[in-house]
Order: C-alpha cells, then sequence, then structure tokens
C-alpha cells in the first residue's frame, strides 16, 4: 500500500508550473508563466494606456496575504527608488522572505493545491 501527501502549482491560467511532496518539488516546469498585462490585472483600456515602465513586486509577507503589484504613470515610474526604499527598510528590520523587486513582465503568483493519496 502507498500512501501520501502531494502538492502542485499552477499559473492563472492553469497551466502546471511545479510537483512534488509538500516543501520539495519533483518536477518544474521549464516555462516561465506568462507576463500578467495592465487589463489582465483589472485596468481598464484608458488606465492601462497611461501606465508604463517597470512594476514593482511585493510579495506576501504571510501566507494569508496576496502579492502586491505597484503599476507607476508613463513619465513619473520611481519603480528602483521605491525598490531600494523598501529594500533599506528590509534590512534594517531584519525581514526574512521573498525580497521585492522591479520587473517590466510581472506574472501572476501561482495557484498552490495540495492532496492526500490512500
Amino acid at each position: 500500500m502507498l500512501a501520501g501527501c502531494f502538492t502542485w502549482t499552477e499559473d492563472t491560467h492553469g497551466n502546471l508550473q511545479s510537483v512534488g511532496v509538500p516543501g520539495m518539488p519533483i518536477w518544474q516546469s521549464k516555462t516561465p508563466p506568462a507576463p500578467m498585462t495592465p487589463s489582465e490585472m483589472g485596468f481598464t483600456p484608458e488606465e492601462a494606456s497611461r501606465i508604463s515602465g517597470p512594476v514593482l513586486v511585493e510579495p506576501p509577507i504571510s501566507p494569508n496575504t496576496n502579492y502586491r503589484y505597484r503599476y507607476y504613470q508613463t513619465g513619473h515610474n520611481n519603480c528602483l527608488e521605491d525598490l531600494q526604499k523598501m529594500l533599506a527598510d528590509r534590512a534594517a528590520s531584519s525581514a526574512t522572505g521573498p525580497a521585492p523587486y522591479c520587473t517590466d513582465h510581472p506574472s501572476a503568483p501561482t495557484m498552490k493545491g495540495s492532496g492526500l493519496i490512500l
């Protein structure tokens, strides 16, 4: 008889990204999740036309919170400056976990699932 737990992650389009046991992926996709466009993040076409440049991605600080994405208006992109401030605050507070970052191609956070085989 075989019993055990397994976990998996999917991108927002339902594509499998990894499979494994809790805390240790056994298989990971070589294809990164597709970048999210501003319209997929809930911006209207008019709002999306006014933003450009890197996006500040703030990973969750606890398992019960979500990723946060800070978009900037064209001509007023302060992503790198805001990131430097956040990293300095993070170092001063000895925070752990994933660090915030700036990217031109933000991807949606993966969805996690788990199961038990008896």
